[in-house]
């Protein structure tokens, strides 16, 4: 189980939160952004979340030294918009955040819950495009749906429906391309949002397979196996996210990232 910090002097949003990853993480309060990087420091913390207005008006450099500080760290806003904060939610994209859940909108512990899923999955998402650069766009754009909504356990079909296009013309193209079949493709983005949840030291096998609705751990380990030969423990100590990417990249006979 990781750490959520999280930095939310509304006590309602506090427990919308807690409600939402209660099986999931443990959620340390923070009283201020000084807490929330010791936190951070001190802690196994795998996510922040925070409201952008905690200390009064935004200042984006505290986004900033949480990402310089902590890289791996998920980071997630928790905003109440108004007219006048719409420029500030732009400057908080572009200093680092992941995602943000909307006050009294898409805060419903269900949908904190899919935000959170998504931001960790989005976070992985970079290790994987740095790799897709010279690939189609349709190839790439479905390689990095596997991972962003690696969460949903989509299937072929709406695969390819997201990216309107058949399920058999989607196959065409992937296979003409050398990248699995639409199905296979799934299994490996999901596989390699795990690796990245796996980073954590703080993680074991049976919390990622919770984390993405694997049926067990051992069904968990089965796939580690069958796609990447390699046991939880050993995906981890082998850089965890790259590693899976590596092995994606093999199959489709792609030069290996290092």
């Amino acid at each position: 189980m990781g750490v959520i910090a999280a930095l939310l002097p509304d006590a309602s949003w506090q427990q919308r939160v807690q409600a939402a990853v209660r099986d999931r993480h443990e959620v340390v309060p923070c009283g201020d952004w000084a807490g929330l990087l010791r936190t951070c420091g001190a802690e196994a913390v795998v996510l922040a979340i925070f409201d952008l207005y905690a200390e009064g008006d935004l200042d984006l450099e505290p986004l900033r030294t949480l990402r310089r500080r902590f890289p791996r760290i998920t980071q997630v806003a928790y905003v109440r918009p108004t007219a006048d904060r719409a420029r500030d939610l732009f400057d908080a994209g572009r200093a680092g955040i992941d995602a943000v859940v909307i006050a009294d909108r898409d805060d419903t512990p269900a949908l904190i819950r899919a935000t959170v899923d998504l931001a960790e999955a989005r976070a992985v998402a970079g290790v994987v495009r740095e790799h897709l650069d010279s690939e189609v766009a349709l190839v790439r754009d479905a390689v990095l749906i596997s991972v962003t909504r690696a969460h949903e356990q989509l299937d072929a079909e709406r695969l390819a429906r997201l990216l309107h296009l058949s399920r058999r013309s989607l196959a065409d193209q992937l296979g003409r391309a050398g990248f699995p079949a639409p199905q296979r493709l799934l299994a490996w983005g999901r596989l390699i949002v795990a690796a990245h949840l796996l980073e954590d030291p703080s993680r074991s096998a049976e919390g990622v397979a919770l984390a993405l609705d694997y049926p067990s751990g051992s069904a968990f380990r089965n796939s580690c196996q069958r796609y990447l030969h390699a046991t939880p423990h050993e995906i981890r100590a082998n850089g965890g996210a790259r590693f899976a990417v590596r092995g994606l990249m093999a199959e489709a006979k792609r030069p290996i990232p290092t």
